[in-house]
């Protein structure tokens, strides 16, 4: 079975760089709070793509 979910397969393919980026400016524009500069927070958000893009059963890419 091919994976079908384009935003996962590009999480898998990106960077840990690009998947920090992205973190950070979810996280600027999402919480405008406290929330919004903590790295722990920013380290979720990445956890939170690596979960995501992880295929299931015998999805591949």
């Amino acid at each position: 079975m091919a994976y079908s979910n384009k935003i996962a397969e590009m999480l898998a393919l990106a960077s840990e760089t690009d998947k920090a980026e992205l973190a950070h400016f979810l996280a600027n524009n999402i919480d405008q709070g406290e929330h919004a500069h903590d790295s722990a927070f920013v380290r979720q958000i990445v956890a939170a793509f690596d979960r995501f893009a992880a295929p299931k059963g015998r999805e591949h890419f």
